[in-house]
């Protein structure tokens, strides 16, 4: 969001803020920002899932739909496994154990369902192949290769010299070690 210089300006929005009036630029065709409603028309404002009546959990709600991150659910996988290590890393003794394991247990199926989650967004975006997709683009590269090196001689030896090396790098891609 563009934030106004001047108080006086004409673009400032009309939207009330902590401080005072909102310095964020109203969008085009409204007297509000985005964070105070301005970029919605009525009927988009029905379709909203949040009605926040503080300016500052809506400016956050504009500024973090805008994000272009925002169908990736790995930032919150990480902090979720983040506190249950930290929850782990609390526990002194057996008491403490007795008492963290709801909470983590809790925790632990959070991360699941978010990984669940997460794997099914990357699925539908088109980010992840499935085992038989890469084992077709495998066998397409191979046919490229022997189609541009069968004049060679021992070009089999080479093609063969190559497919291990893929097939090695795809194996190694697809089992990260840590």
């Amino acid at each position: 969001m563009n934030r106004v210089k001047d108080p006086a300006d004409p673009r400032r929005c009309q939207g009330a803020a902590p401080d005072g009036q909102c310095m964020n630029e109203a969008e085009s065709g409204s007297d509000f920002c985005r964070a105070h409603g301005g970029h919605s028309t009525a009927e988009a404002q029905e379709k909203r899932l949040y009605l926040l009546t503080k300016a500052k959990h809506r400016e956050r709600l504009a500024q973090l739909s805008e994000h272009e991150e925002i169908k990736s659910l790995r930032d919150e996988i990480a902090i979720a496994r983040m506190l249950i290590e930290e929850r782990f890393n609390a526990i002194k003794n057996d008491s403490d154990l007795l008492a963290a394991f709801g909470p983590i247990n809790t925790s632990l199926l959070t991360v699941e369902r978010l990984v669940k989650s997460a794997h099914q967004i990357e699925q539908n975006l088109g980010n992840l192949l499935a085992k038989t997709s890469v084992l077709a683009l495998g066998q397409s590269i191979s046919r490229i290769l022997i189609d541009e090196l069968e004049d060679l001689p021992d070009y089999e030896e080479i093609v063969d010299r190559i497919n291990e090396r893929i097939i090695t790098t795809i194996a190694s891609a697809g089992n990260p070690t840590e």
